[in-house]
This record gives structure tokens, sequence and C-alpha cells, in this order.
């Protein structure tokens, strides 16, 4: 069961990505960008909110380790070299 807060976050990620700063800022006084990074982990453990979206707002925080998302573009090899004319 989500509390009240927590529903308002989801609803806020499902409709579009937000910085953690916004994130706070919506759910009002009492509430800084550091709980509103650990209510978006919470969350996304949870599956309740899209881990990419939540890696992104993690991103540069230790808490982000606790995430198991992979960041990155996934490329695998090194880059191609273009041909030459």
């Amino acid at each position: 069961m989500l509390s009240h807060m927590e529903g308002k976050v989801v609803r806020i990620l499902q409709e579009g990505m937000a910085s953690p700063k916004q994130l706070a800022e919506a759910l009002g006084k009492g509430y800084t960008e550091l709980k509103a990074q650990s209510m978006v982990l919470t969350l996304a453990r949870k599956g309740l909110v899209d881990k990419t979206k939540a890696a992104l707002i993690l991103r540069g925080t230790p808490m982000i380790k606790w995430l198991n998302e992979p960041l990155g573009a996934g490329l695998k090899g090194n880059i191609p070299e273009g041909r030459r004319l």
C-alpha cells in the first residue's frame, strides 16, 4: 500500500521526468532532495517506478548502488572508424 506522497511521486514520474529538486518542491514542506531521492529508490526497488528514470534521478549519489541498474549506452566493442573516401 502506498502513502499519499509515494503515490504522488509515482504519478509525477509516470507523466514524465522530474529532477530531485522538482520532486521535493512538488511534495511540499519538509521534503528535501535527499528525501525525494530516497523515496524514488524505494519505489523503484518495489517496481512501481521505472528503474531507468530512477537511475537518472539517483545518478551521482551513493544510493545508486542499491538500484542494480546498469548505466551507460550498452555499446559493445570499439568505436568503428569511418572510411576515408
